[in-house]
Parts: structure tokens; C-alpha cells; sequence
């Protein structure tokens, strides 16, 4: 790490908290980004029949305050009824959706990640490595916030346990088979069978858009037979009758009634398939490899642009291809992204697919298309992450054809921001196929995202991912290592985990310290900072003194003003620390002044000012300018700041004599961390009030 930039009030680098009472790499929500309410159901059925029991036991056991548990087959509607369920409630909260079928890794870290996308979605302003204390967050906030949430395609009934939110917010599962460990926490189970006879008939006309002609009686009811009364296999089978014409009910039934593929029994298992099989056989050449090479892909939602890099066609091209697939039921609109709508292959519709691109193209045309996608995916991050930092560039980065160009930071970040739903998947795709030189270049790329995300637990994940990828690949430039290690140990610092991120910067330094490139010494002087931030942020002032002053000389040497002044506010931290009040507010005053042009960072600089005033004896003059920082906070809206500073304003109030002032502080700098769901802040003010509670005495004024 080298640079960083902030233009206007947008954050596009790192912010570094400089003193041990706060701790990590905090990254402050930008004010062009309010939390928006989310709605991540399912958009609702066109068409919707029967189910009226099912639906009144689901509401009923809802208001009762239980967990409907939605049993039954693939395609058999569970996700609809439900959302149709939670949709019918207005929750203050919005909707919060994890499909827990494709959700990879252990319990653990499979509840992490969905954690740390309902926190993101929340308006969290971070994400806890543990996950005890992610779950303590999820339960404030939802407390708070009294979203509804969806949790499909669950297999463990222990994971389920692990997600649920507040007691106030309405939850609904969906699964293959019973669960039997929800029973406790309220579980409900629902079976949901196929429709009737009569209900199919209606679903598959009504989304046929065909009025059965004379004669056709017979063979809808052998259709809708062949489909089994499966929702997602009458969709499919109507969407075959609306998109042709001249395809006769007679010949559909004709052709799903035929031998089970594979040789399956199961009569519900082998009607999707058919129906999966039948829909792309009428497919024409160019949309049958589209789907298929989406079974190539992890299941993600893909755009235009990203199924253009995997099949090699134009956007446009792409586009039509996707719509098509759509059209016939294949494919499902998974949300708006950044270049369009973005689609995902539904229920089993995902594992179809993957298993016709290797049987119909074989594996290395499979391999070949996750390869174009992952390495366009990559080459699109890079540009954005260039645009979104003003981060050094390792390498340049690769063309990404097919994608408009960014335009600017904005245009970047929104990018940027819709990617959470594929980091994962693609890049543990490409490191299971061995491409280790994609894994640590996303990797780096993301680095934006990963501070403004502030999830540490896709933090830790990611760069460790990197960091073995780098280690691995003969063809990586050093800066590379150093690069990876420094990102992984700013992680390590941010969760607390001190002594690791000595180690992971020490090694860092040894790298740079023999690369004889010139840009080795920016980085010489980037983890010569972290060394000595991180021992700050583990108490350990003295020891942090040496290694900020060398990072100072290096930087001032190299021409790197901003990164002057950004060691200077550290450093003064540090001399406070160690009751050096005058060098302390010197480093201070001339930070302010090469920062003057960059709002956040000159309001950090000023907000030192004041806490090291307090320290040196003025709590008056320190009161009047924190009361000025923390307004430049507001303005900012950056909530972590704002409560940090009504904190420091409390204590500068307390060192005047001023203890009703400073309870009253206190307590608004608690409700703010505890808003901002900053567990570790919550716990220091909550011990600073009950220690001020326990003191005898009138307050004073």
C-alpha cells in the first residue's frame, strides 16, 4: 500500500486511526452513500394459484412468532409462497435473502458470509472475523432495523440457527427435507407438494398465454401429467409453448413423457430434467452454448458483459442471449447490476447446465470459459480499483473487452459495489483451477472495496487466499508478496491480532529492504508506517516511535507529501502517548496544513488537536475544538468519527470538571457507536458510564 485519495467527501482509500484506544484500519461510510432499505426477495410470480392453505399456516405461524419451515421438492414453489408471504408483511427493515445451497465452505464460514452481507445491507460500518460477535451485530441490528428474512435451500438446521435474527423479525425457511433442530428455536415444518390437477392446468395456460384450441384437452392434461404439478417444470413447458408457436401441446407432452433421463424413477426429479432437457434442445446453437457456459461459471449472477467474456461474442450479443434464455423459463432475473440485469440459473437449473458444458463441449472447453470469465472479472476490477484509489498500480492493468470504460471514481465505485455476490465464488473457482496469478491480482484490486467494506472476515479469507496463491506463483513480481502481506496484516491489525501482523510486515520489509527496484523504497516506507501503526494500535507507544520516525525520513525524502503528513498524525499520537505534548501538536499543525485540501483527513488532524489538548491540560481549549471536529464530522457524516469525537469531547468536559456534560456526551457517543454497531466502542463507553455512575458527588456545570 503507498497512496490513498479523498476527493470531495467520498472515501477512496484508507483512513488510519493513529492511537491505541480505538484500534484497526477504520473506513468511514461515505456521505453519497445512506443506507438504502434493501429488498432482496425473489421478484413476485406473474402468476400465482392455489396454495391458499399453505399460505395461511405460513402467515398464522408468522404471527404467532414461529419459523415456517417450507418442505418439499425442487421446483415445487417454496421460495415463491414464501416471498409472497414476507412480501405481504411491510417491514421497516426491508428484505434480507441467503440462498444457503450456494454458499460454500464449512458452518462457520458459511454463516459468516451471509452475516457479513445482511450487516453490509444493514448499514453496518463493519464486519466482525468472529462469529459470536458478527451474530451479537446481526441481532442489534435487526433489532433496530426488524427486517424479514428469507433462508432457502437449507440443509443444516444448525446454520439456520446460527442466521436468525432479532425475536421481532419474521423469518421463513426453506428446504428439501425436514429439519428437525429448528424445532426449538420455534420451527414450524410446512410440506409443500405438488399442485393439483386443476391448479397445474390453470399455471401452465395462464403462463402459456394460449388458448387451448379444440382437441388439446387431452394433451394438457398429459403435459401438465409429465410435468408432475412442478412449478419450475410447467414454467418451463409453458414457456416452450409461448415462445413457439407452431409447437403443439400434443408434441411437448409427447416429448417430456418419454424414457427418465438417466435412467431416474423419481417422478419429480426426472420431470424437471426432461423439462430442463427439452427447453434446450430447442435452443439454437449460439443460446444453448450461453447456457451451457454459464454452467461453467459458479453459480453467480452474470450480466451481459460477463457472459460476453465467457462465450466470446459482443455485450449486445450477450444481452439478447440472456433475454432469450429468460423468455424460456431458463434463466431468472436476479436483480439490476451495474451494466444491466443480472440472471442466475434457478433451483437445479445451475447443476444442468454445469453437467451438459462438460458432457456436450468437454472439460477443457469448461475450464476454458470459467478461465475468459474470471480473467475478464479480474481485468474489469483492476480498472475500477485504479479509479477508485489513488493506490500505486502493481502491473497494468489488462484490457477488459467488452466493458465501457469508467469514467470516473463514481462510475468505479458502483461497480465495485455490486460485485460482493462473485468475489468469493470466482476466485475460489480460480484457485481450485490453479490460476494463482488471477487470485492474488483480484485480490489486490479489490483493496478498495475490502477497506470501505470493512468485513473481515471476507478480508482475512481474501488475502489469505492471495497470499497463497503469490507464494505459489514462480512468475510474481516481489512487490506482489509485499503487497499481499501488507493488505493481509492491516487485516490482522483491524481484528487485533497484533503479533501476526508484526510478523507479516517484518517480512514484508525483508522483501523490500532487497529488491533492488526503485519503488521498493515506497514500499520501505509504507510498511515501516504499519509496523509502527501497529504497534500503537497495540498499546505499545515506545515501540512504535522508531519505525514511524525512519517511515517519516523516507517519505519526506521520496517527495511523498501526503504520505508525510499521514505518518505525522500518527506519530503525534504517539508523542502524546508518551506525555511529549509540544512535538505532538507541532506534528499536528503541519499535517493540518499539507491536509487542508482533503475534508476527512484534515478533520482527523484537527480532532488530535483537540484530544492532545486535552491531555496537555486545556480541556476548555480541547472542548472548543473537538466541538468544531465533530461538526466537520456531521457535515461529513461519517458516524464512527462523530461518535469518536462526542467520546473525546467527554473527556475533555470530565478533565474541566464538567461531569454532568460529560455523562451527557458519553451517553450520546454510546447511542452513536451502538447505531454504527461498533461493539468493541459500546463496551469502553459502557465501562467509562458505569465508572462515572459509581462516583458520589453533585454533578458539576
Amino acid at each position: 500500500m503507498t497512496t490513498n485519495t479523498i476527493t470531495g467527501s467520498r472515501v477512496a482509500g484508507p483512513v488510519v486511526q493513529a492511537h491505541s484506544i480505538h484500534g484497526g484500519i477504520h473506513l468511514h461510510q461515505s456521505p453519497e452513500n445512506p443506507w438504502v432499505r434493501p429488498d432482496q426477495l425473489p421478484r413476485p410470480a406473474p402468476v400465482f394459484v392455489d396454495r391458499g392453505a399453505e399460505y395461511r399456516t405460513v402467515a398464522d405461524t408468522l404471527d404467532r412468532g414461529g419459523i415456517p419451515v417450507l418442505v418439499g421438492a425442487h421446483g415445487v414453489g417454496k421460495a415463491a409462497l414464501a416471498a409472497r408471504v414476507l412480501r405481504a408483511r411491510e417491514q421497516p427493515g426491508g428484505y434480507l435473502v441467503a440462498d444457503l445451497q450456494a454458499v460454500p465452505g464449512h458452518r462457520g464460514g458459511a454463516a459468516l458470509d451471509v452475516l457479513g452481507g445482511w450487516l453490509r445491507a444493514l448499514g453496518a460500518p463493519l464486519v466482525p472475523e468472529r462469529l459470536d460477535q458478527a451474530q451479537g451485530l446481526w441481532r442489534t441490528l435487526s433489532a433496530a432495523r426488524r427486517p424479514a428474512v428469507l433462508l432457502a435451500g437449507a440443509h443444516d438446521g444448525a446454520l439456520v440457527g446460527d442466521l436468525l435474527p432479532a425475536a421481532c423479525c419474521p423469518v421463513v425457511v426453506t428446504a428439501p427435507g425436514h429439519l428437525p433442530g429448528l424445532v426449538p428455536h420455534g420451527g414450524v415444518h410446512v410440506d409443500l407438494g405438488p399442485l393439483p390437477h386443476a391448479d397445474a392446468a390453470v399455471l401452465l395456460v395462464s403462463l402459456a398465454r394460449r388458448t387451448p384450441a379444440d382437441g388439446e384437452q387431452a394433451a394438457l392434461a398429459r403435459l401438465v401429467e409429465a410435468c408432475a404439478g412442478l412449478p419450475l417444470a410447467l414454467g418451463l413447458a409453458a414457456a416452450q409453448l409461448q415462445v413457439d408457436a407452431d409447437l403443439s401441446p400434443t408434441v411437448l407432452a409427447d416429448t417430456l413423457t418419454g424414457p427418465a433421463p438417466d435412467g431416474d424413477s423419481r417422478a419429480v426429479d426426472s420431470a424437471v430434467q426432461r423439462a430442463l432437457d427439452h427447453a434446450h434442445g430447442m435452443l439454437n446453437t449460439a443460446r444453448a452454448t450461453a447456457y451451457r457456459a454459464l454452467g461453467a461459471l459458479p453459480p453467480v449472477p452474470a450480466d451481459a458483459t460477463l457472459l460476453a467474456a465467457v462465450t466470446g461474442t459482443t455485450a449486445q450479443t450477450a444481452a439478447a442471449h440472456l433475454a432469450a434464455l429468460e423468455r424460456r423459463h431458463l434463466l431468472t432475473r436476479a436483480d439490476d447490476g451495474p451494466d444491466g440485469p443480472r440472471y442466475h440459473l434457478p433451483g437445479p437449473g445451475h447443476g444442468h447446465a454445469a453437467r451438459l458444458v462438460t458432457a456436450l463441449d468437454g472439460a477443457d472447453a469448461a475450464a476454458a470459459a470459467l478461465l475468459a470469465g474470471v480473467r475478464w472479472w479480474v481485468a474489469t476490477a483492476e480498472a475500477a480499483g485504479a479509479l477508485a484509489s489513488a493506490r500505486r498500480a502493481l502491473l497494468p492493468p489488462e484490457p477488459a473487452p467488452g466493458h465501457p470504460a469508467f469514467t470516473d471514481p463514481q462510475h468505479a465505485w458502483t461497480w465495485l459495489d455490486a460485485q460482493d455476490p462473485l468475489v468469493r465464488p470466482l476466485l475460489d473457482a480460480a484457485s481450485r483451477a490453479g490460476h494463482r496469478t488471477l487470485v492474488w491480482r483480484g485480490a489486490l484490486a479489490l483493496w478498495p472495496l475490502v477497506l470501505r467494506r470493512r468485513d473481515y472476515p471476507l478480508w482475512l479469507w481474501l488475502y489469505r487466499l492471495a497470499l497463497a496463491a503469490v507464494r505459489q506463483d514462480a512468475g510474481a513480481p516481489p512487490a506482489a508478496l509485499r503487497e499481499v502481506l501488507n493488505d493481509l496484516a492491516i487485516g490482522l491489525r483491524g481484528v487485533g491480532r497484533y503479533d501476526e501482523a508484526l510478523d507479516l510486515l517484518h517480512e514484508a520489509l525483508a522483501n523490500a529492504a532487497g529488491d533492488p527496484h526503485p519503488g521498493a523504497t515506497f514500499s520501505l516506507a509504507q510498511h515501516l508506517h504499519d509496523i509502527g501503526a501497529t504497534h500503537v494500535e497495540a498499546g505499545r507507544p515506545a515501540a512504535a516511535l522508531p519505525p514511524l520516525e525512519e517511515s517519516l525520513r523516507l517519505r519526506h525524502e521520496l517527495g511523498y507529501e501526503r504520505g508525510v503528513a499521514l505518518t505525522r498524525i500518527v506519530l503525534a499520537g504517539v508523542h502524546a502517548d508518551l506525555g511529549e505534548v509540544r512535538p505532538a501538536l507541532a506534528l499536528l499543525r503541519r499535517a493540518r496544513t499539507a491536509l487542508a485540501g482533503e475534508p476527512l483527513e484534515a478533520m482527523r488532524a484537527l480532532a488530535w488537536t483537540g484530544h492532545v489538548l486535552t491531555r496537555a491540560g486545556h480541556p476548555l481549549l480541547a472542548g472548543r475544538v473537538l466541538a468544531h471536529a465533530q461538526a466537520r464530522a456531521e457535515e461529513l457524516r461519517h458516524a464512527l468519527w462523530s461518535a469518536r469525537l462526542q467520546e473525546w469531547r467527554a473527556l475533555a468536559a470530565e478533565a474541566a470538571g464538567r461531569k454532568a456534560a460529560a455523562r451527557r456526551l458519553l451517553r450520546a457517543s454510546h447511542a452513536a457507536y451502538t447505531a454504527a454497531a461498533s461493539g468493541s466502542d459500546v463496551r469502553r463507553l459502557t465501562r467509562h458510564l458505569d465508572r462515572l455512575a459509581a462516583r458520589t458527588g453533585p454533578p458539576s456545570r
